[in-house]
């Protein structure tokens, strides 16, 4: 799947303005989201014997593969709801597309029998490196455009150490804004589901585009460094 997204950050003092206007924009109410994400850094696939043999017998020197992040996420419903996980991998951002970032992505919903296998591999292969939510959080469905706002949070040192899947969801309360400022992140994204159809691609485009022409004045989407955005462990 092919991910198209923009960003951009919302001064405190402008949330509540900014919800209205998207709710006026997509006619519809924002819906509240408290989201928690599980980091974990994943070993490259190792090669087996007949991989193995065809790079060896390669005259070109293969650069080594580096551990990756994956996440694990879910929706935390203020009640106490626990959406299921949903398993998250992230490519790269391309090069050479200026104007958004395009990114591959991979996301499957976990049952119980594959989050069994997943904490199997936990300690082994994938290994648990920390967590944080977002909160308070808020999101919109406009045509094919996810929009989603929220403050990003650190947990406290030591959260999940034991085993996060089974520990209790950290308290908000408990927790600290990554950005001192307060302000929120603002993210929207279209997903193009076969990211080599370029009429596919091209639609999503020019439609998070023409959002982006829409809000303006309003939200300043812009483009970070795509390589900030790299899931590859440094």
């Amino acid at each position: 799947m092919q991910e198209l997204i923009l960003y951009s950050h919302i001064p405190p003092t402008r949330h509540a303005q900014v919800l209205q206007i998207l709710a006026g924009i997509t006619a519809s109410r924002p819906t509240p989201t408290l989201e928690q994400t599980l980091l974990y850094i994943q070993p490259p696939a190792t090669l087996t014997g007949a991989a193995k043999k065809a790079q060896a017998n390669r005259q070109t020197q293969v650069k080594p593969q580096k551990s990756t992040y994956v996440k694990l996420i879910r929706d935390v419903q203020n009640d106490g709801d626990k959406t299921p996980w949903t398993l998250r991998t992230e490519e790269v951002p391309q090069a050479g597309i200026t104007n958004v970032i395009s990114r591959t992505i991979t996301e499957r919903l976990l049952s119980d029998q594959d989050l069994e296998a997943f904490r199997q591999t936990t300690g082994n292969k994938t290994k648990y490196c920390n967590q944080f939510l977002a909160s308070p959080g808020h999101r919109f469905i406009h045509n094919n455009l996810i929009i989603r706002i929220s403050r990003i949070l650190t947990v406290p040192d030591g959260t999940g150490a034991l085993e996060p899947l089974d520990a209790p969801v950290p308290e908000v309360r408990e927790c600290r804004v990554v950005d001192s400022s307060g302000a929120y992140l603002f993210e929207v994204t279209v997903r193009v589901e076969d990211g080599a159809n370029s009429k596919l691609v091209e639609m999503g485009m020019g439609e998070i585009l023409g959002f982006r022409r829409l809000v303006e004045g309003v939200v300043d989407l812009r483009v970070p460094e795509r390589l900030a955005l790299d899931s590859r462990i440094k």
